[in-house]
């Protein structure tokens, strides 16, 4: 999760934020709003799934209302991570000697790890070659179902974003 979640900062977000109707109002709650990836997965899964608290006597509103408060939590983190990845991308592709044909950042929900930039280089190996020389990163070719050759790199910025890049290369010919 991010590294920006403070209490203050979830509690802007929750006064700014309109509560779903039928759940304990937030301020009632008596557990702080949850600041890691397995808080909010689990405060999530509570609501979802509020057979699976045995021995528990939580009411609904109250699961629904921890619920609805650890999504907007997650939506914090990720709009954090997407903001992080952008700027490492930014700087990667200032300092990258070759530009890429496209550029991708995914975070999805679920992800705990936090967001990949994701380079491609189409039909490139020069480039990608290049770009991973420039960061320091090693090349690996491994075979593509498609009978091509996938050759990617892979690593980490300064500010923690993980990032890959690859192409496809044409297989070699067969030997006769």
């Amino acid at each position: 999760m991010s590294n920006h979640l403070t209490q203050p900062r979830i509690a802007a977000a929750l006064a700014a934020a309109t509560q779903p109707d039928g759940e304990t109002p937030w301020h009632l709650l008596l557990t702080r709003p949850p600041t890691t990836h397995t808080d909010v997965r689990q405060a999530i899964y509570r609501a979802e799934h509020p057979e699976d608290l045995f021995g528990f006597d939580v009411s609904r509103p109250t699961l629904q209302a921890e619920a609805s408060r650890a999504r907007i939590v997650q939506e914090l983190a990720r709009r954090d991570g997407y903001l992080s990845a952008m700027s490492a991308a930014e700087h990667m592709l200032s300092t990258s000697p070759v530009l890429p044909t496209r550029l991708t950042v995914e975070l999805s929900p679920w992800a705990e790890g936090g967001p990949v930039i994701s380079f491609s280089f189409h039909n490139s190996a020069a480039e990608l070659h290049a770009f991973a020389a420039h960061f320091g990163t090693e090349v690996t070719e491994t075979p593509h179902p498609n009978g091509d050759i996938r050759i990617e790199t892979s690593g980490t910025t300064e500010s923690g974003v993980r990032f890959e890049a690859y192409t496809l290369a044409d297989a070699p010919a067969a030997a006769e």
